[in-house]
């Protein structure tokens, strides 16, 4: 509950923030104090999950993209449609609102990743004792549809990563949150999948600080590994 309502009452500062035109409003310390609350991984991610409680961590993570979605796309609201069609305008404005934001990305985007992370091994359990009805749930795709999205995740975060500039704040929380994650994020896809992960993550190591190399190369290694769980079999 205190999750929900923390999300509830930054949601409505960011839309205020976001009709006043005035970003340096999310940076109030009751603002941070309530992003804060929603990435608290003390409350959130540490718990002793049951597979039961799958779903309450999925919910709990959702408030996580909810509010990192809407940052990305501050001031875009305002955009005139004609804009925000012109080619490249959104990916700039998103760029741009990445690098102003580095304090509330800096909590959210590592949260996600950790999400992620935490769900794997109850994912795993999951599919050991799933119903026939549950996991034609998944769609079409299947299981494929959950390792897929765990991939995008990933590659997505790391592009995120990429595209800041040297040295930055945001930049150096990722780097620390792609290797701390890596390892998870591997088990759960194939290893074809993890292939293309890897190359990006070896790509990324001529963009990032001598100091940090060693952290992407341990998620490289998270990403080659050849232990497989339970949803990378399935």
């Amino acid at each position: 509950m205190a999750q929900y309502e923390a999300t509830r009452d930054y949601l409505q500062l960011l839309q205020q923030a976001d009709a006043d035109k005035a970003p340096e409003q999310l940076d109030s310390p009751r603002a941070m104090q309530l992003l804060t609350a929603v990435t608290n991984k003390t409350d959130v991610l540490a718990p002793d999950y049951a597979t039961a409680d799958l779903g309450l961590l999925t919910n709990a993570c959702q408030y996580g993209v909810t509010l990192s979605t809407r940052l990305m796309q501050f001031g875009m609201g305002t955009m005139p449609a004609a804009v925000l069609l012109h080619s490249g305008e959104q990916a700039r404005q998103g760029k741009h609102n990445a690098e102003r934001f580095q304090a509330q990305l800096g909590l959210l985007l590592p949260y996600l990743l950790q999400c992620g992370a935490r769900m794997q091994p109850l994912v795993d359990t999951w599919l050991t004792v799933a119903t026939p009805a549950e996991l034609a749930g998944l769609g079409p795709g299947g299981t494929d549809t959950l390792r897929r999205n765990a991939q995008r995740q990933y590659l997505e975060m790391l592009e995120v990563m990429r595209a800041q500039p040297a040295g930055s704040t945001l930049k150096r929380t990722l780097v620390r949150a792609l290797a701390e994650t890596a390892a998870p994020y591997a088990q759960m896809l194939q290893p074809a999948q993890r292939q293309p992960v890897r190359d990006a993550l070896k790509e990324a190591l001529e963009q990032v600080d001598p100091s940090e190399v060693p952290l992407l190369q341990q998620a490289i290694a998270g990403f080659s590994s050849d232990h497989c769980g339970t949803l990378c079999q399935s």
